[in-house]
């Protein structure tokens, strides 16, 4: 394959969904299973959730840029875990966006169908950020048009909550599609998803990435983007600890390129994504 129209692109995006110092004791020790003994011992002195400045090493170490969906707190917000304060994040934010990572909004789902409730929550992350945020992807991969249109109309260029089919891998979940103008990344890949429904050892990890990217291979040129979704928090996790080798095969393709979302926005306003 040549020229970069015909190129593999991977969206590449990690959802923060819990606050900077992770959850209870108590919510990890009924989730034990999930986790090796030596990270179980060592709860007292490091929680395993939050995991952004090792996520970004190991992007760093591979050239490889990505973006982070970052929560805001709702009040009333109806699922879990319960929102937190964003100014926690305040430096690990200002830190990735001055190194080339991307920051987006992980609006609530409660603010999916009003425009005054996301432009508080992007007003709000702007504020931490300093700097104008494009993407979106709402708790609960939860949309409709009223979502589309708003977002629209705040000035966001793309959004990220749709997933067709949520026990697979959907040919319907590659590429993008616009709706109310703005442009769409289905969701191809969600780490928790897979993890309950698609793998059995970790080794059937990188296979169904494998499969993602042989599959996306054959697809028309418009629909060559695999959206991938890896929870900061799942890095230690049983599955998720694959991470670092799913990276080390993305980097390793020299058909495939790894993107921020608002890089392959960019690219398909500007007719370089057909």
């Amino acid at each position: 394959m040549t020229g970069e129209s015909s190129r593999i692109f991977v969206f590449l995006s990690h959802d923060v969904d819990w606050g900077r110092g992770g959850p209870p004791t108590h919510h990890i020790l009924a989730r034990k299973e999930r986790f090796s003994e030596s990270v179980l011992k060592n709860l007292d002195k490091t929680n395993p959730y939050p995991n952004i400045p090792e996520i970004l090493e190991l992007e760093d170490s591979l050239g490889i840029r990505s973006t982070f969906f970052f929560r805001t707190h709702v009040r009333d917000s109806k699922h879990p875990p319960p929102p937190y304060d964003l100014s926690e994040y305040k430096s690990d934010i200002r830190s990735m966006l001055s190194e080339g990572w991307e920051v987006g909004l992980h609006s609530d789902s409660i603010s999916s169908n009003s425009l005054e409730n996301l432009e508080k929550e992007k007003n709000e992350l702007e504020a931490v950020t300093g700097t104008k945020v494009f993407g979106n992807r709402v708790h609960y991969t939860l949309n409709n048009s009223i979502l589309f249109r708003n977002l629209r109309k705040l000035g966001f260029k793309y959004d990220s909550s749709v997933k067709h089919q949520r026990e697979t891998i959907s040919p319907k979940d590659f590429g993008y599609f616009l709706r109310e103008g703005l442009i769409v990344f289905p969701i191809t890949i969600m780490d928790s998803l897979i993890f309950t429904y698609n793998v059995e050892t970790e080794a059937d990890v990188l296979k169904i990435i494998r499969h993602a990217v042989d599959t996306c291979e054959k697809l028309r040129t418009k629909d060559k983007i695999v959206t991938l979704i890896w929870h900061d928090c799942s890095l230690k996790m049983r599955f998720g600890r694959k991470y670092p080798q799913v990276l080390a095969y993305l980097a390793s393709m020299k058909n495939l390129s790894v993107r921020r979302g608002i890089d392959l926005a960019t690219m398909i306003e500007k007719g370089e994504i057909a």
